[in-house]
């Protein structure tokens, strides 16, 4: 399970004249059960492709025909360990110009164009796509021009390595594109708010969200009586399990309260901010600018609609000996075991070109800065520049604020009165 999101926040708020230009930032989240062992590598501009694994498997040797050489260094995510060197392939990325992808579940429904199907030169196996994208293009609309003049393939359902997968891409203009591969076609859909969750398909989803047309992020103010229509009372009805369907109408709710505040960012721009009128401030004091505002509000959004715990959800395993701990019997034995949790959330700065991510058994925020990288020299596969998405071992999960206490201001040190 996954879910993805865009918004847009005012760069310069408070100017006079008004600035409209926005900082644009997309988030997704990937929800699975079991363990993915995955890094966050980055890869040169220099880079060719497809790439010629270390331990190459047999089975997806020769599925994309295509030849090209990076014309963008990007950083993305991709499976590490011995899967880094025999099958490396991205599921979530930005590159050096702000355009990103993600890589998203859709089951059952995906179908894509039989291996073989494309021209000769032209077909590309659906597990290079992602970096065929990061690595060759800045804006969606020359993406999805040059789309028509490749075969994306892919195995069929049921045979080995088939990953039923749609893609969302996202530039620095806030354009998006989505993905599918249906009854072995490719079809393309515009999006203006980068939502994107599983099954079913997007154009179903857009269907079933205009059913929540009645649901408003507006209300009259937090009640002190009980009385009247409260801050949140216009989201009753808003569904709130974690199926694809419920979870794509809260994130295209929910991420469109940005966009109803004002578009210059006066009055919420620095978050919260304090703004005296006389004379306005050109720069007024608050908790956060205008970039880290959208970062943090696109990671609380993305974890709102489908953040999920490890061990919140279940499932039960049968005849399981690594769970457990016997071997098969009969009558069968069963386990319950966890199922889906978020193992990372990514945020992607379109406009700062900047790569954050968060793992489940960690609270810090990681932030790899594309500007300060020389994709020209970085190392190319398979000695790439890596990060692990889920470090094992002590690695740090909190920062210690201990010594960092300070006395109140005003206020007298505690006395001892013992």
């Amino acid at each position: 399970m996954c879910t993805n999101l865009l918004i847009g926040v005012p760069s310069n708020p408070n100017q006079r004249p008004p600035d409209l230009t926005k900082t644009f930032v997309s988030a997704r989240a990937l929800e699975m059960p079991g363990i993915i062992e995955q890094s966050v590598y980055v890869m040169p501009s220099n880079q060719s492709w497809p790439l010629q694994a270390v331990n190459p498997v047999a089975a997806v040797k020769g599925w994309t025909t295509l030849q090209w050489t990076n014309r963008y260094g990007f950083v993305g995510i991709a499976p590490s360990g011995s899967n880094w060197t025999s099958l490396p392939t991205f599921n979530d990325g930005i590159n050096s110009e702000g355009l990103s992808v993600g890589g998203l579940w859709l089951a059952p429904d995906t179908m894509y164009p039989a291996l073989g199907s494309g021209t000769k030169g032209t077909q590309v196996s659906f597990l290079d796509f992602p970096a065929w994208i990061l690595g060759n293009f800045a804006s969606v609309d020359d993406f999805t021009a040059a789309l028509k003049t490749i075969t994306v393939v892919g195995p069929a359902p049921g045979q080995p390595y088939y990953i039923p997968l749609h893609y969302i891409v996202t530039d620095s203009t806030g354009q998006s594109a989505v993905i599918e591969f249906i009854e072995g076609k490719t079809i393309v859909y515009p999006s203006t708010n980068a939502v994107l969750t599983n099954w079913p398909t997007y154009d179903w989803q857009l269907t079933n969200v205009k059913n929540y047309f009645n649901l408003t992020l507006v209300g009259n103010g937090t009640s002190t009586s009980g009385a009247g229509n409260p801050v949140g009372g216009g989201l009753v009805g808003l569904p709130g399990d974690s199926l694809s369907a419920s979870r794509f109408v809260r994130a295209t709710i929910l991420s469109q309260g940005i966009s109803q505040l004002p578009a210059d960012g006066t009055g919420w721009l620095p978050a919260p901010g304090v703004f005296p009128t006389t004379p306005p401030s050109k720069n007024p004091p608050g908790f956060a600018g205008s970039e880290q505002t959208a970062v943090m509000v696109a990671l609380q959004l993305t974890q709102i609609c489908m953040g999920t715990p490890y061990g919140m959800l279940l499932q039960t395993k049968v005849n399981s000996q690594s769970t457990t701990g016997t071997p098969a019997t009969t009558p069968p034995s069963y386990t319950t075991t966890y199922g889906d949790y978020t193992m990372w959330t990514s945020v992607r700065d379109h406009t700062h070109r900047k790569y954050y991510f968060m793992s489940a058994f960690s609270g810090l925020l990681t932030m790899i800065d594309l500007n300060s990288l020389n994709f020209a020299t970085t190392p190319a596969y398979p000695n790439a520049a890596s990060i692990a998405v889920l470090p094992q071992g002590d690695a740090p999960w909190s920062v210690d604020a201990t010594k960092l206490l300070t006395p109140a201001m005003g206020q007298a040190p505690l006395q001892n009165v013992g």
